[in-house]
C-alpha cells in the first residue's frame, strides 16, 4: 500500500469514508461509491453491503439497462436522482431493469447522488433501499442534498491541484500496444477478464497475456494495482 501514488491512496480513504457517511446518515439497505472516466462510466467502486453478486450482475450485464447509470446525465448537471421518479411504481412491472434485477435483490428504491467539478461529472454514489427502508421525509431529504454538495465540494479539494495527464500519453510513457491499450481500459472499468474476451472476441489465454505484459510493464501484480497505477498517476480516460 505505501508504494501506491498517495493521491489514490487518499480517493480510497475518501471513498470509503464516503460509503461510511452515508450509510450511517439514513436507514438504507445499502450504498455505492465510484469515480467516473471521462465518458462517465463508473470505476473504482467502493460499496457497503452489497452483495458481490449483485455488484457483478450490475457491472457485466444490467448496466446497460441501468435509468440512474452516469451516462445517462452526462449533461444535465443533475446532483441528486430518485429512481422511483424515472420509472413510478405504475411502470415497474413493465420495466426490465426493475423485473430483471431490482427486484431480485429485494430492492425498492434507489437514490443517486452525482459530482461534478467545473460542470464536468467526476463520481457519484448509490443509496439503496429495501423493503425495510423508509422513504426520506422532507427533512431528511434536504440533508442529502446538503451531503452531497459536502462530498462534491471535498472531492474538488481532493483533485483540484493535480497534474493530469492524458490516456495516450499514459500509454506512451509505458510503451503499451494498441490491444495493450484497449485491456487496459476495460480492465480499469472492472470487467471479468471473461468479459474482456467476450467483447473483444478473443481468446481467454489471448487475454490473460496481454495483462501479463500490462503487468510487466507497469511494475504490478494485479488489475487492481493497474487501476491504482493509472489513478496514481492521475491519467485523464
Amino acid at each position: 500500500m505505501g508504494s501506491l501514488n498517495a493521491n489514490i491512496v487518499q480517493l480510497h480513504e475518501f471513498q470509503n469514508e464516503v460509503v461510511t457517511l452515508l450509510s450511517s446518515s439514513f436507514n438504507i439497505a445499502g450504498t455505492v461509491s465510484y469515480l467516473v472516466d471521462e465518458s462517465c462510466k463508473p470505476l473504482c467502486y467502493e460499496t457497503y453491503n452489497i452483495a458481490t453478486m449483485m455488484h457483478r450482475e450490475y457491472t457485466e450485464n444490467f448496466y446497460k439497462l441501468d435509468p440512474l447509470h452516469p451516462t445517462n446525465f452526462q449533461h444535465k448537471l443533475d446532483r441528486v436522482v430518485r429512481m422511483s421518479d424515472l420509472v413510478p411504481r405504475s411502470q415497474q412491472a413493465d420495466n426490465t431493469y426493475y423485473s430483471d434485477f431490482v427486484r431480485q435483490w429485494d430492492v425498492r428504491d434507489i437514490i443517486e447522488l452525482f459530482y461534478y467539478q467545473d460542470g464536468v461529472m467526476i463520481g457519484g454514489s448509490s443509496l439503496f433501499f429495501n423493503k425495510n427502508s423508509e422513504e426520506l421525509n422532507k427533512n431528511e431529504l434536504a440533508r442529502l442534498v446538503g451531503l452531497q454538495r459536502y462530498i462534491e465540494f471535498t472531492l474538488n479539494k481532493q483533485l483540484q491541484n493535480n497534474t493530469k495527464i492524458s490516456y495516450e500519453d499514459f500509454c506512451l510513457q509505458y510503451g503499451l500496444t494498441n490491444k495493450e491499450k484497449i485491456i487496459l481500459q476495460l480492465a480499469i472499468q472492472g470487467l471479468q477478464n471473461k468479459t474482456i474476451a467476450s467483447n473483444l472476441k478473443s481468446s481467454l489465454p489471448t487475454v490473460k497475456t496481454h495483462l501479463q505484459h500490462l503487468f510487466s510493464k507497469l511494475q504490478v501484480s494485479s488489475k487492481i494495482e493497474l487501476v491504482n497505477k493509472v489513478y496514481g498517476a492521475n491519467c485523464i480516460l
